[in-house]
């Protein structure tokens, strides 16, 4: 047996895998049932991961060999390159809309309108109305609704107040 001079569970993942420089945590058994979100943010959409090249020419043309084949075959993580492709090309889209927008004297960032204000706040109602019908029928559990709600909500400090209604439960 392998003697280790560290205990495993207690080695924060996360930090060794930012003191590395990953982009992303690799997908491992061992990384599966732990959540590291707190000390390791990774690569945002607007890191293509995918075109980073190798330096090695025949390596290079080997992953991009593969890379085709995998997007033919369509499985599941053809579907994950997609959809992070899609969403690079979005954020692109959004970043090139604000740079002409700034090119033409305007500020894309300015405040909306009253009306556009108040269907804001009515969707936002809406998506909580929602949550909380899949929170009752069972869909989602109460963590994942509170994570739900603190993610896409201004206002958190309703979340963690102790007198809601899906904490007397």
């Amino acid at each position: 047996m392998l003697f280790v001079c560290f205990r495993f569970a207690s080695l924060d993942l996360g930090l060794l895998a930012t003191s590395f420089s990953l982009l992303r945590l690799p997908k491992m058994p061992e990384l599966r049932d732990k959540d590291y979100s707190h000390s390791f943010k990774p690569a945002g959409p607007d890191v293509n991961i995918y075109a980073i090249a190798y330096k090695d020419k025949i390596r290079e043309k080997a992953r991009q060999k593969r890379l085709a084949a995998e997007l033919a075959a369509g499985g599941k993580n053809a579907k994950q390159i997609k959809a992070e492709q899609r969403q690079a090309e979005r954020i692109q889209r959004q970043k090139d809309r604000i740079k002409a927008e700034r090119s033409k004297g305007r500020n894309p960032h300015k405040k909306r309108g009253r009306q556009a204000q108040m269907f804001d706040e009515w969707d936002e109602l809406a998506k909580e109305e929602r949550l909380y019908k899949k929170l009752r029928r069972g869909k989602i559990t109460k963590e994942q609704y509170k994570k739900l709600m603190k993610g896409d909500t201004a206002t958190t400090d309703c979340a963690n107040s102790p007198d809601d209604e899906w904490d007397s439960d």
